[in-house]
């Protein structure tokens, strides 16, 4: 669990959501803007039905390649963002996550695609929050532009071997913009781990996720 002093700068990131959100883009009207009337097409990028490897580094500096973690039952990869609420207040999330499946065989990365976020910045907020997870730096945004993500929170579930993306959406519905439950009805990452470690099909992805958007200065020149 986490000491007195990250659990109260939690609390504190969870009043002062609102108004980091406006800033951000971590906002009620931009979902709505990203979330199309019925009948009409999603402008959300797509995902992808497999992930490509790469070979990035995380927040202590050592290098990580996808296609040599093989040995894992399933990989999930949540999207950081230095100083994005939305994120900040899902670490309890992630930790309970860790701790219910990595002794299962589940490995879990972090993936900050912001272009102003430097590493010492990655590693002053992974200290901060006590993150243990490592918090891949996705330089020049080859990794996650090609996924589809549009915001920060954006989880993947990753099956070892095949590199089939198994499921994309949030962690679960515990956290929306502005708004906090003292638990989750739905856990759909969890779902997806219990499905997959049974052997099971994983259930439906939840493609809108609340999070901070992220900028992507290629999917905007190409758009």
């Amino acid at each position: 669990m986490f000491s007195t002093p990250v659990f109260s700068r939690i609390v504190t990131s969870a009043v002062a959501a609102f108004a980091f959100a406006a800033a951000t883009g971590c906002s009620k009207e931009t979902t709505a803007a990203a979330t199309p009337p019925a009948g009409q097409a999603k402008t959300e990028p797509e995902t992808p039905a497999t992930l490509a490897n790469f070979t990035l580094a995380d927040q202590n500096g050592v290098s990580h390649e996808l296609y040599k973690m093989t040995d894992p039952t399933a990989i999930v990869v949540v999207m950081h963002g230095v100083g994005c609420p939305i994120v900040q207040q899902l670490t309890p999330d992630l930790k309970d996550l860790q701790a219910a499946y990595e002794s299962k065989g589940v490995k879990f990365l972090m993936l900050n695609a912001n272009n102003q976020d430097t590493p010492a910045m990655i590693a002053a907020e992974a200290a901060d929050f006590e993150i243990t997870a490592p918090i891949l730096k996705d330089e020049g945004q080859k990794v996650s532009e090609p996924l589809g993500v549009t915001r920060t929170a954006e989880s993947f579930v990753i099956q070892p071997k095949t590199w089939k993306i198994l499921y994309h959406g949030p962690i679960s519905d515990r956290l929306t913009y502005g708004r906090a439950k003292a638990k989750a009805d739905n856990n759909y990452i969890a779902d997806a781990l219990d499905a997959v470690i049974a052997g099971k099909a994983v259930p439906a992805s939840h493609a809108m996720t609340d999070g901070c958007l992220i900028d992507y200065p290629a999917r905007v020149k190409a758009g």
